[in-house]
């Protein structure tokens, strides 16, 4: 009798297995598919708000502060120490040094940590950030 039972018991697993992935693989392309889309939407808003400023007349930070030469950019050498000593510096949060970036904190705390390394707008925006002290950091914070 344990043997019908182990065999029934695998079966119906197995048969459950094969529904939850019939169901879910679809779900996990359209999430993927979502995000896509939402990036994408980000970075179209982003380019369209910088327009909006140019044409307005408006200088928002991003354009007076974090301009960074390429040669600078591709020179500079970021490590997640680097980062924390710089948020130090600045009198920072972690919260206040991501709001200034344009990033989330869990990233800037994954920069830190050493799990994630910043790239394109970010660190560029960090590479600025080494050239400013507290009080301009505190304004541009105030802007934002």
């Amino acid at each position: 009798m344990a043997d019908i039972k182990t065999v029934l018991r695998e079966m119906v697993i197995r048969l459950a297995r094969q529904e939850t992935n019939a169901k879910v693989k679809p779900l996990e392309k359209k999430v993927t598919e979502l995000r896509e889309s939402c990036r994408l939407q980000k970075k179209l808003i982003s380019e369209l708000q910088k327009k909006v400023s140019e044409i307005s007349g408006n200088v928002q930070p991003d354009e007076e502060i974090f301009t960074v030469s390429p040669e600078e950019v591709e020179k500079a050498r970021i490590f997640p120490t680097l980062i924390v000593a710089l948020r130090k510096r600045l009198g920072l949060s972690g919260r206040q040094f991501a709001r200034l970036v344009g990033a989330n904190r869990h990233t800037v705390s994954s920069w830190e940590a050493g799990k994630s390394k910043p790239h394109g707008e970010n660190r560029i925006k960090i590479i600025a950030l080494r050239g400013i002290g507290k009080a301009k950091a505190k304004e541009l914070l105030e802007r934002i």
